[in-house]
């Protein structure tokens, strides 16, 4: 199970193009089934469905 919220704010890091790593975004639902992934509306108002491996909290530096 993963730590991620609705509501938290995080950014991609999935390794492709689109979105391009760093793109932030808040999470707008997780899915009970971790293969279900985290639906994610980005700043530019695009929503992906993202595994948790592929997002990071914001502030990481």
């Amino acid at each position: 199970m993963n730590a991620y919220q609705p509501g938290d704010r995080v950014r991609t890091a999935t390794g492709d193009q689109d979105p391009a790593d760093g793109t932030t975004g808040t999470v707008t639902a997780v899915h009970l089934d971790p293969a279900d992934g985290i639906d994610v509306t980005l700043d530019d108002g695009r929503t992906f469905n993202i595994l948790d491996c592929g997002i990071e909290p914001e502030d990481t530096a």
